[in-house]
C-alpha cells in the first residue's frame, strides 16, 4: 500500500478543515443552545457535516493512492471520485435540511433575531470557512482532485449558510420578521446548485468520460510536437482520481527499426504525461505511415 507522505498537500488542506470544522462544531453547538439561537445550532449540524466529509475526502485519497494489484490493474483512483459523489450527496442533504428547517419555521411564524454572541460566531465561521474553501480549491485544481474541489464547496457552503444567521438577524432587526428564515432558504437553494454540478462531473468520470477539451489540446499538440511523429490518431482519454489515461495510434516512418520506432513512442508517453501534470499512464501504439497520408496532423 502506498504511504501517505506528511508533506502531501491534499492530506494537509483537509487535515486543516477537518480541525477547523471541528472547532468551529463545538463554537456554534455551544454559543447556539446557551443563547438559545436555532439559526447557530443548524448551522453548527452544517459544520459537523463538513467534518464527516473531511473524514470521507481523507479516506478516498488514501485508498485512490494505493497500487495497482492484481484486482485493480488500472490503479484505486475511482475511490477518489466515488469520495466526491458522496460529498455531493452531502452538499444535497444539508442543503435539503436547511431548506426545509426554513420553510417549517417560515410555517411556525418563528422569529430569530441573535445577538451580538450569536452575530459573532457566524462572522468567525464565514471568514474562516470562505479562507478554507479559497485554500482548498487552489490545492485541488494544482493536483486535478475532484474529491478536494468538492469539500472546497462544502466549506463554501458552510460560510453561506453562517452569511445566513447574520443576514437573517439584520432584516429582523430591521423589522423583516422572517429574514433569517428566507436567508437560508436562498443558501439552500445555492448549495443545491454547487452539489449538482459537483455530482455531474464525478458521474461524468465514472462513466469513463474523456478528459477536457483544453486538456486533449493540450495532449493533441504535444504528441505532434514529438519530433518522428508524421500522423496520429485513436487518441482515448480518461480520468481517474488525480490520474488520466491516454491511449494513442501514431504513424512513423515505415522504413524506421523497431528500436528507433519504439524511442520515438517513448518520447510522445513522456511528452503527454509532461502536458498532463505527469500524473498520466499513456499507452502509444505504433503504426507504419502511408505516404498518402498528411504529415503532422491527426488522422481520425
Amino acid at each position: 500500500m502506498a504511504r501517505r507522505e506528511p508533506g502531501d498537500p491534499a492530506v494537509r488542506i483537509t487535515l486543516v478543515g477537518l480541525c477547523v470544522n471541528l472547532g468551529l462544531t463545538a463554537v456554534k453547538f455551544g454559543v447556539g443552545l446557551a443563547s438559545g439561537s436555532m439559526a447557530l445550532v443548524a448551522d453548527g449540524v452544517h459544520s459537523l457535516s463538513d467534518l464527516v466529509t473531511d473524514l470521507v475526502v481523507l479516506g478516498g485519497l488514501r485508498l485512490s493512492r494505493r497500487p495497482a494489484d492484481a484486482s485493480h490493474a488500472y490503479g484505486h483512483g475511482k475511490f477518489e471520485t466515488l469520495a466526491t459523489a458522496l460529498v455531493a450527496l452531502a452538499l444535497f442533504t444539508a442543503g435539503g435540511w436547511i431548506a426545509g428547517e426554513g420553510v417549517l419555521a417560515l410555517i411556525r411564524g418563528a422569529v430569530s433575531v441573535p445577538g451580538p454572541i450569536v452575530a459573532g460566531a457566524a462572522a468567525v465561521s464565514v471568514v474562516a470557512k470562505e479562507w478554507l474553501f479559497r485554500a482548498t480549491r487552489r490545492v485541488a485544481r494544482g493536483l486535478r482532485s475532484s474529491a478536494l474541489e468538492a469539500n472546497a464547496w462544502h466549506h463554501r457552503s458552510d460560510a453561506l449558510s453562517s452569511v445566513a444567521v447574520l443576514v437573517g438577524g439584520v432584516a429582523a432587526t430591521a423589522g423583516f420578521a422572517q429574514g433569517d428564515q428566507a436567508a437560508a432558504i436562498a443558501v439552500a437553494v445555492l448549495i443545491g446548485w454547487a452539489a449538482a454540478g459537483i455530482l455531474r462531473r464525478a458521474l461524468y468520470e465514472l462513466t469513463e468520460g474523456a478528459l477536457s477539451e483544453a486538456e486533449q489540446d493540450q495532449v493533441a499538440r504535444a504528441i505532434a510536437a514529438v519530433d518522428g511523429v508524421r500522423s496520429w490518431h485513436k487518441l482515448r482519454t480518461r480520468s481517474s482520481g488525480q490520474g488520466a489515461f491516454v491511449d494513442v495510434h501514431i504513424q512513423v516512418d515505415p522504413h524506421l527499426s523497431v528500436a528507433k520506432s519504439h524511442a520515438i513512442a517513448s518520447r510522445v508517453e513522456a511528452a503527454v504525461r509532461d502536458a498532463l501534470g505527469g500524473a498520466a499512464s499513456v499507452v502509444v501504439h505504433v503504426e507504419p505511415a502511408s505516404d498518402a497520408r498528411p504529415s503532422g496532423g491527426p488522422d481520425f
